[in-house]
């Protein structure tokens, strides 16, 4: 038995791979105070400046040249190279997981998953040490950040660089925490989480 692959995570519980996860069993529906502050969560929409385009422009190659890589020592070897991290560990977790998947006669790791994964993390840029990296029973690839209850992101990487999250973070109006979830483009859900300046942080 396979226990690293278990549904970890509640969050994403009876959501199926190829539906919009809004409605995420296991929590309670959070409250977004609606006086909120624009530059908190700017709803107005601005023509992007020159240089955002010439961002995105690059962003976009490095999905292209991700695209084209078949193998999990290619995807690996991708995320190495374009990952800078303090330390090997995140990607002797990766081949540990993968190792523990191809034990395993039903099992293998969604490269899609790595893939959007390695997009992901290189266009945030700098993080810190993750909480937990696993990986389901379907081989999809889920990383989470924790400090308390109140403060957490959990990130599930499907195929098509789309991302699953659920993000704890307290409110800045009332004594509870805003529970944000959803899915969408992993270059999307930087710009959110940059508008809610959320920053990925490790656990205390």
């Amino acid at each position: 038995m396979l226990t690293i692959t278990r549904e970890k995570y509640n969050k994403f519980s009876d959501v199926d791979e190829n539906k919009n996860p809004i409605d995420f069993k296991g929590y309670p529906v959070g409250t977004i105070s609606p006086s909120l502050e624009r530059k908190d969560f700017p709803f107005v929409y601005t023509e992007p400046k020159s240089q955002n385009l010439k961002i995105t422009k690059n962003k976009l190659s490095k999905r292209d040249e991700i695209d084209k890589l078949s193998t999990f020592e290619e995807i690996l070897k991708y995320g190495i190279d374009a990952i800078k991290l303090n330390d090997d560990y995140f990607f002797n977790r990766i081949s540990e997981l993968k190792e523990l998947c191809d034990s395993e006669e039903d099992y293998d790791v969604s490269l899609e998953s790595l893939k959007t994964m390695f997009l992901f993390l290189e266009a945030i840029g700098s993080i810190s040490k993750a909480s937990s990296l696993t990986v389901s029973e379907s081989g999809i690839f889920y990383l989470e950040w924790e400090r308390d209850r109140n403060n957490s992101i959990t990130l599930r990487f499907k195929k098509d660089y789309f991302v699953d999250y659920v993000i704890f973070k307290p409110s800045s109006h009332i004594n509870q925490r805003i529970i944000l979830k959803g899915s969408m483009y992993a270059l999307d859900l930087i710009d959110l989480l940059n508008g809610f300046n959320i920053k990925i942080h490790k656990k205390i």
